[in-house]
C-alpha cells in the first residue's frame, strides 16, 4: 500500500489535485480510495458524489482497470465505529448513550484531528493498494498530525490515571478512605462545575478510559505508517503568488516531523506560450497575459532555485478554463499530475 497526503492553503486546488491524483492511479489498475478531512467536503463537488453517503465507489467508464473510492470523514460516525469495534462486552450502549458522549463527539475542539487519524487507520486495514488524502486548507493542516500524538500522551500520563483510580475508589468505598488532598481537590472542582457534572464526566472516563487508551495505540501506530517513507509521502500544492512563502512553511513543517516529502505542485500556472501580442486592446490584454506568464515563470525559477535540493520535484499544472467539476476535469489534472510527478 501506498499513501499519498496533499497539502495546502485554501483555494490552490488541493482537493482537485487529489481527486485527480486518485482517478489516475485507478486509471492505472490500483484499487484506490480519496479520503477528504477538510471539514468543507469540497470532493463531494469535484467528484459529484451521492448526498448522504459517507463512502461510495465512483464509478469509471472504460478502459478503468482499478477501482476509484471516495470516503468523507464524519467525526461522530468515525468515533462510533470505533465505540462499537473496541469497546469491552456489553459497554457499547451505555457508552453512546451517555450524556457526556454527544459533548464529546460533537463539541470537543481537536476531534476533527483526532477521528482523522481513526478514518486514515480503519481505511488502511481495508485491502486498499493507495489511499490519497486531502487535508484541511490550512496552515493548521498538519495538526491531525499532532493532536493524536499529544491525546497519547495525555491519556498515559500519570495524573489521567490518577483520576481514574481515584474514581473507582470514590464509587466502591467510603469517602473517608480518600486523603484529605484528593477530597479537597473533588470537593473544589465540584463547587465550580456541580456535582452532577463532575460524577458524569467521571463515570464516562471510567467506562471509555480502555476506548481512548486503545485509540491512543492505534493513533501512534498510523502516525508511525505515515512517517515511513516506503509507505508514505506528503505533496504541496500551491500557487505562483504563494509558492515561496507555503512551500517554506509546509516543507519545514514536514521535515521538523520527520515526514517525507514527495514533492510539490505549483497549480493555476500561466505557462508561456510565445504568441505575439498585437495592437490595440486585443494587444495589451494579450501584452498583460504575457506580464503574468513571465511573472509565474520567475516565480518557478525562485522557487526551484531555492528548494530544488530539498524536494525530489517541483512541477506545474496549469490554469483549467472552467472549473473542475466532475471526471473529464479531473482526468485532465490526474494526466498532468501523473506525467509531472517524480515517484
Amino acid at each position: 500500500m501506498k499513501i499519498l497526503v496533499y497539502l495546502g492553503t485554501g483555494g490552490v486546488g488541493k482537493t482537485s489535485v487529489a481527486a485527480a491524483t486518485a482517478l489516475a492511479m485507478a486509471r492505472a489498475g490500483e484499487r484506490t480510495l480519496v479520503l477528504t478531512i477538510d471539514p468543507a467536503l469540497r470532493l463531494r463537488s469535484a467528484l459529484r458524489l451521492q448526498e448522504g453517503l459517507l463512502e461510495q465507489q465512483v464509478p469509471l467508464d472504460p478502459p478503468a482497470s482499478g477501482e476509484l473510492w471516495a470516503a468523507l470523514l464524519d467525526v461522530r460516525a468515525t468515533l462510533d465505529d470505533a465505540v462499537r469495534m473496541y469497546a469491552k462486552a456489553g459497554m457499547v450502549d451505555r457508552i453512546l448513550n451517555h450524556p457526556i458522549y454527544a459533548t464529546i463527539a460533537d463539541s470537543l475542539v481537536g476531534m476533527q484531528e483526532l477521528m482523522a487519524v481513526e478514518r486514515i487507520d480503519q481505511l488502511a486495514k481495508r485491502g486498499f493498494d493507495s489511499l490519497v488524502i486531502d487535508t484541511a486548507p490550512s496552515r493548521h493542516a498538519l495538526e491531525f498530525l499532532d493532536k493524536p500524538m499529544y491525546f497519547s500522551e495525555l491519556v498515559g500520563s500519570n495524573w489521567v490515571k490518577l483520576v481514574g483510580r481515584t474514581y473507582k475508589w470514590m464509587a466502591t468505598s467510603p469517602m473517608a478512605s480518600l486523603s484529605e488532598k484528593v477530597l479537597d481537590v473533588y470537593a473544589r472542582v465540584e463547587a465550580i462545575l456541580g456535582t452532577d457534572l463532575v460524577r458524569q464526566v467521571l463515570d464516562f472516563y471510567s467506562i471509555f478510559v480502555s476506548i481512548a487508551e486503545g485509540y491512543a495505540e492505534r493513533a501512534v501506530k498510523t502516525v508511525a505508517l505515515l512517517k515511513d517513507p516506503a509507505i508514505t509521502e506528503f505533496r504541496i500544492v500551491t500557487t505562483p503568488r504563494k509558492a515561496m512563502r507555503d512551500t517554506r512553511f509546509f516543507l519545514d513543517a514536514l521535515e521538523s516531523r520527520q515526514f517525507r516529502t514527495g514533492g510539490v505542485f505549483v497549480n493555476r500556472t500561466w505557462e508561456l506560450d510565445g504568441a505575439a501580442a498585437g495592437e490595440g486592446l486585443v494587444g495589451s490584454l494579450a501584452e498583460w497575459y504575457a506580464a503574468v506568464r513571465q511573472s509565474h515563470a520567475a516565480e518557478l525559477d525562485s522557487l526551484r532555485g531555492e528548494f530544488d535540493a530539498r524536494v525530489p520535484f517541483i512541477a506545474t499544472l496549469p490554469e483549467l478554463d472552467s472549473d473542475v467539476d466532475g471526471l473529464p476535469a479531473l482526468e485532465r489534472i490526474g494526466a498532468w499530475v501523473a506525467a509531472r510527478a517524480v515517484t
